[in-house]
């Protein structure tokens, strides 16, 4: 599920600054990934206080995330396009200063109307960020260290997964939901002084019209290999986006080790965003994402079973790492198939990655309002990801291809 290597733009070809003056620059830029890699997921740990604050169910609460992640899947292409001439660092400023204005709109909102108006806001803000941010940490670094730079912004997502959804979620457990919200944007407000501090003027990368985006969808398998990251999206934020619901029915964890969990959860997730790049190297992208898969369902449904505390961390762990295995090797798959426009295809992977998580909480929200139990939606999610490994199956491997 992970969000790296979202670049929407193609980074600009002049070199980065000597030595390591660009690190600075790329750290500040990590910040704001740290805060929306924080806003994607710090939502599930506190929609039951959410539900009660707002007189809504649980499953209600969780369209928030619905309105998030399909702002962001469906809106990232077209903004990428409509801003595509823009200076970085104006653009960069503007779109965490929407973000934060957002977040504050979003714990203020007294019904669920205006918090899911202000969701959207927030989805475009990150959308807008994002993929920017990974282009601009690339021109900085310049071609040498374009890598490492890419891994720092990737780091800012993941960090703020492993840290900042346990610290969010706590805050909403024992303050309030509205609280977890400030937190994400203090952390963004933090980010955009440094962006208007620190980072330097960039030069605007060439630009791809929104036409020739859309020509790669053309190509049957770039359709399918983004329908496997959906239908994984899909399956893993189903059962992730209603953790509480789920690990309180049936382990009775709530309050500081749910916030644990989460932690844990989010440890899997680093393990498996760097791991799957050392596989993909290794194994190949079709195995590593066969296994990524494979663990996926294995996982989900063993939540139906993970009764203890002890349990529930382990399962939580392996999940974590499957959830965020799969983009890497997609990615890889992808820019093998259209390495002419490795940018464009990635930003699809990542809308796909979006569309998933807003169609996994959508449905999870539906099953569980209509009474579904959390076990059979555990199920539910695993039967998902067995789709998606049917799916991934059927595109199997162009001749000559890794």
């Amino acid at each position: 599920m992970s969000t790296s290597s979202t670049t929407m733009g193609a980074p600009s070809a002049a070199p980065g600054p000597s030595g390591s003056g660009w690190v600075k620059s790329v750290t500040v830029l990590a910040v704001g990934s740290f805060a929306m890699g924080t806003d994607s997921f710090v939502l599930a740990g506190i929609l039951p206080q959410m539900a009660r604050g707002l007189h809504v169910s649980t499953g209600e609460a969780g369209q928030t995330i619905t309105a998030f992640a399909l702002t962001y899947g469906l809106a990232g292409p077209f903004l990428a396009a409509l801003t595509s001439r823009l200076p970085r660092k104006p653009l960069l400023a503007f779109a965490l200063t929407l973000f934060i204005v957002a977040n504050v709109a979003s714990a203020a909102a007294p019904t669920l109307t205006l918090l899911l108006v202000a969701r959207v806001a927030a989805g475009i803000g990150a959308a807008l960020y994002t993929p920017n941010a990974s282009a601009a940490a690339a021109a900085l670094a310049g071609p040498a260290r374009r890598g490492r730079a890419l891994s720092v912004i990737l780091g800012g997502l993941t960090v703020g997964t492993v840290f900042g959804v346990p610290v969010g979620t706590w805050i909403g457990q024992h303050l309030s939901w509205s609280g977890s919200l400030l937190f994400v944007a203090a952390v963004g407000t933090v980010a955009l002084l440094g962006v208007l501090v620190v980072l330097p003027t960039l030069p605007v990368p060439p630009a791809v019209p929104l036409a020739q985006r859309f020509r790669v969808l053309a190509h049957g398998r770039v359709v399918a290999i983004v329908g496997v990251m959906l239908l994984e999206s899909c399956a893993s934020i189903m059962v992730y986006t209603y953790t509480a619901a789920i690990l309180g029915g049936i382990a009775h964890v709530s309050g500081t080790e749910l916030a644990v969990a989460l932690l844990v959860w989010g440890i899997g997730g680093v393990f498996g965003a760097f791991g799957s790049g050392w596989l993909t190297d290794r194994w190949g992208a079709e195995r590593t994402l066969t296994a990524a898969i494979v663990l996926l369902v294995i996982t989900l449904a063993a939540l139906t079973l993970a009764t203890s505390f002890v349990a529930v961390a382990v399962v939580m762990l392996l999940n974590g790492a499957a959830g965020w295995a799969v983009s890497t090797p997609n990615n890889h798959r992808l820019t093998a198939l259209v390495p002419t426009l490795p940018s464009v295809v990635i930003s699809f992977n990542a809308s796909g990655i979006y569309l998933g998580q807003a169609v996994g909480a959508a449905l999870g929200g539906v099953l569980l309002d209509g009474g579904t139990s959390v076990r059979v939606l555990c199920l539910t999610g695993a039967a998902v990801a067995v789709a998606a490994g049917i799916l991934h199956a059927a595109v199997g491997r162009p001749a000559g291809k890794p």
